[in-house]
């Protein structure tokens, strides 16, 4: 986008959280996700800029709305210089061999913090994912320590989502983690330390034991269907 806004001699504005007007925008959080940036565009030409689609709700069309197709233009490229297009080669395609929903679109998400201790007890958050179809996610003191790889990292330096339901099992709640779920539709946090950050803006919230209750879980959910 950066180069596209280069060679249309405009300036991007990034990461849109809400469109107030035609020209004035609210952006990402800022201050670890205790402030919100508001903008407006001055620039003359067109406005390019990206959204953060966990910011706004999904769209369906129903059969009352009229849908008109987007016209198709033919653009002659036999007039470009070929040499610049040698300068970047397709290499390969690799993508993660997994049932579970991909973290940042899916419906509900399981994260697991520092609580877990350990790369093993981490797997008791993949079983209870597996078990009710959801995605794995992990707080950034996770993943710094191991338990899992950093694409399943939740919060500002990670992934932003908003499930449907959003469970933490041993997550404190750091403000740059809630700053990537916050926006979930109910949270559920369990930490057996009542006084944890997470309950503030947990829906529901279980001061015990995660090893206690994740095994409970394990065996009295349903199998996904």
């Amino acid at each position: 986008m950066p180069r596209a806004a280069a060679l249309l001699d405009v300036s991007p504005v990034s990461d849109i959280m809400q469109i107030i007007g035609d020209q004035t925008f609210v952006r990402l959080p800022i201050y670890a996700g205790n402030a919100l940036c508001k903008v407006r565009y001055v620039g003359s030409g067109p406005c390019m800029m990206s959204i953060r689609p966990t910011s706004f709700p999904v769209s369906f069309s129903s059969d009352k709305s009229k849908l008109d197709a987007a016209p198709i233009s033919t653009i002659d490229v036999s007039n470009l210089d070929a040499e610049p297009v040698g300068k970047s080669t397709w290499l390969k395609q690799t993508s993660q061999d997994a049932e579970r929903p991909d973290l940042s679109s899916a419906h509900i998400v399981v994260t697991g913090g520092r609580g877990l201790k350990n790369a093993e007890n981490f797997k008791m958050i993949e079983k209870l994912a597996d078990k009710i179809g959801a995605a794995v996610g992990a707080t950034r003191a996770a993943v710094d320590a191991g338990y899992v790889p950093n694409e399943l990292q939740v919060g500002q330096t990670g992934k932003i989502v908003a499930p449907e339901l959003y469970i933490a099992f041993g997550v404190s709640g750091a403000i740059q983690h809630l700053a990537g779920m916050k926006d979930s539709k109910v949270i559920v946090a369990v930490n057996k330390d009542a006084d944890a950050p997470i309950f503030q803006v947990a829906d529901y919230g279980l001061a015990a034991d995660l090893f206690q209750v994740i095994p409970e879980l394990l065996e009295k959910l349903p199998e996904k269907k």
